[in-house]
């Protein structure tokens, strides 16, 4: 009987699935960070989705969130520039995401 390979020793070997668990993970960080930046009922409606060279992109929950979220826009610029890993976005773009009904 053939003894199961371990998940990490399968990432180990796997560079691509490396870097994308540590992707993942860099966004898992940015977003509770950003999230902790907005009033209490935006932050639940709103995800970090990726940064793109200088600029954060979030998606919301409906249309409704992503008009409040662009006017929070200036603040959370504003916050990542004082913050070490963010100091580098001078940009943030919203989308909606309609098909999360889980935020």
């Amino acid at each position: 009987m053939k003894t199961p390979t371990r998940l990490s020793a399968i990432v180990a070997q796997t560079p691509a699935l490396s870097q994308l668990i540590e992707r993942a993970r860099e966004l898992g960080e940015i977003d509770a960070v950003v999230r902790s930046w907005l009033p209490a009922p935006i932050g639940s409606k709103v995800r970090v989705a990726l940064t793109r060279g200088d600029t954060l992109v979030l998606t919301a929950a409906s249309a409704v969130w992503a008009t409040r979220l662009r006017y929070e826009a200036p603040q959370l610029l504003e916050r990542a520039r004082s913050s070490l890993s963010l100091r580098h976005i001078t940009r943030v773009q919203v989308k909606i995401d309609a098909g999360e009904e889980r935020y």
